[in-house]
């Protein structure tokens, strides 16, 4: 298994959750980082938090809809890191409703910073993982294969990054350069409370009951996560599930695929419900 010592990571979406969490353990193994969020309080915040590991850490507040800012970033970081090793396409956004209303403008929204800010992402910074025969890290989901009833947007967004990395993949293995495509089940962070919200499955539940249902039933904390990604990384893997409730619905889509579907509707709307 290979080393993240001296290795230069770019990291979208650092300045909380999964990318903070991998911010901090990339830099605790040695790794620099030119670290990227949309909200630049929360991105210094994670950048002071590292700075304790001494290793040489760059910060853009980057809008990775924005394939203009996502460039510009990517020749930053050639600038002040010489090159990039590893990009983790990590930022990430989520938006209940049902597909039938959505406004098309907010699915949209969705699309934009799912899958364009991994494509914006990918594409920016490959031409320097492709000199040093690195590694390309998109963050996908379980939702790529098991859908959340009122999560239409975030589910197809997500089944495309799927398709995109294994198409690239094949595309640049010739080239030295790893694509791994993660794919997260349920983790312990904000993105419920920090999502849109047009419409619950039930219509007496609030956002705050949702992010506290959702967190308690989530199983793997933001740092359970980033170990489990980096040691992936490390690994060369070309797909990796983070946590024990993704390990059980991959099996159970392969097993038994109409009754994993039923299943997994049928929690999320307790869930929706959950006090």
């Amino acid at each position: 298994m290979g080393t993240l010592k001296g290795k230069v990571i770019a990291i979208t979406g650092a300045g909380n959750g999964i990318g903070r969490a991998l911010a901090l353990e990339a830099a605790e193994q040695g790794a620099h980082l030119a670290l990227s969020d949309i909200r630049q309080e929360q991105l210094l915040q994670t950048a002071a938090m590292v700075q304790r590991y001494g290793v040489r850490i760059s910060t853009h507040v980057v809008d990775v809809a924005k394939r203009e800012e996502v460039e510009a970033w990517a020749a930053a970081t050639k600038q002040e890191h010489g090159g990039c090793d590893i990009v983790i396409n990590n930022a990430g956004v989520a938006l209940l409703d049902t597909l039938e209303d959505v406004p098309y403008e907010q699915f949209q929204w969705v699309f934009n910073i799912l899958y364009w800010g991994v494509v914006h992402g990918t594409r920016a910074f490959l031409p320097m993982v492709r000199e040093r025969g690195g590694t390309i890290a998109n963050m996908g989901s379980i939702h790529s294969f098991i859908a959340a009833p009122n999560n239409g947007p975030y589910c197809a967004a997500k089944s495309a990054v799927r398709g995109f990395c294994d198409a690239l993949r094949e595309e640049v293995r010739a080239d030295g350069v790893n694509v791994l495509l993660i794919m997260p089940g349920g983790i312990r962070t904000e993105i419920v409370r920090n999502s849109k919200v047009n419409k619950f499955i039930n219509a007496g539940a609030s956002q705050e009951d949702v992010h506290r249902a959702h967190n308690a039933a989530s199983l793997t904390s933001p740092e359970q996560a980033a170990t489990i990604i980096l040691r992936a990384i490390r690994a060369r893997r070309p797909r990796v599930l983070v946590g024990w409730d993704a390990v059980f619905y991959d099996w159970l889509t392969r097993l038994l695929p109409n009754a994993a579907h039923r299943l997994y509707a049928w929690g999320a709307r307790k869930l929706a419900v959950a006090r």
